[in-house]
């Protein structure tokens, strides 16, 4: 058979299941640390238990769910060690997907960058969700433009996560998001002119930035960062 009259196959209930679930941890749908109910969930996506389970075995897998023998599963709740461990890893896979996408698709990468940069001007204070999503196809442009699948997918892997810790830590934070703004911003101008060693610094001291927030939140003492209500 010719290879552009084959059809993909559909997605399995597991695969939409998972889908969801990841989509809801990272909008703020549930708190980090909540636990997760298998039958509630059946009931909502109107399925049997059994995707429900495989779904939530993938997201453990993706860091993004904790299943505890007897106990059942729960969002992902990280240490300030696994938040701090988590900036380091994109730091370093950021920086080399930005020299790679410079080298390879400048301006394909530059449009991609400035096209999330005005989705984040548009929900700067609107909506804080959809500010975080854009923020995050921003630092992912990088490693979409970069040429490298395995960087892409070692940065894929940690995605999720990192998205997460977006909404539930600093997303609502009016004053974070102009500063962020204005930082992303910046890195745009400085990739468009090709002063990647300057670019390098602004990111590592972004993320840095970012790393010290989740530290102060995740080592205050009270109860789980509170959930975002979706309109």
């Amino acid at each position: 058979m010719r290879d552009g009259m084959r059809l993909e196959a559909p997605r399995s209930l597991t695969e939409m299941v998972a889908a969801r679930l990841e989509q809801a941890i990272v909008d703020g749908e549930f708190r980090l640390g909540e636990a997760i109910s298998e039958e509630m969930l059946a009931k909502s996506f109107g399925v049997s238990r059994t995707p429900v389970r495989d779904a939530l075995t993938a997201l453990q897998r993706a860091g993004l769910v904790v299943i505890l023998p007897k106990r059942g599963s729960f969002v992902f709740r990280p240490t300030t060690e696994d938040a701090a461990a988590l900036c380091e890893y994109r730091l370093v896979l950021e920086r080399e997907g930005l020299r790679l996408s410079h080298q390879l698709a400048p301006a394909q990468a530059l449009a991609a960058m400035n096209g999330a940069i005005a989705e984040m001007e548009q929900s700067l204070l609107a909506d804080a969700v959809a500010y975080g999503r854009a923020d995050t196809r921003f630092h992912q442009t990088s490693l979409d433009y970069c040429g490298n699948p395995y960087l892409s997918e070692g940065y894929r892997l940690a995605s999720g996560k990192v998205s997460a810790l977006r909404t539930h830590l600093t997303a609502h934070v009016d004053e974070r998001r102009v500063i962020s703004l204005g930082e992303h911003r910046r890195m745009a101008e400085l990739f468009a002119k090709g002063k990647l060693d300057t670019l390098f610094d602004l990111l590592a001291e972004h993320i840095a930035r970012t790393r010290q927030v989740y530290e102060e939140i995740l080592s205050a003492p009270g109860p789980a960062p509170r959930r975002i209500t979706l309109s």
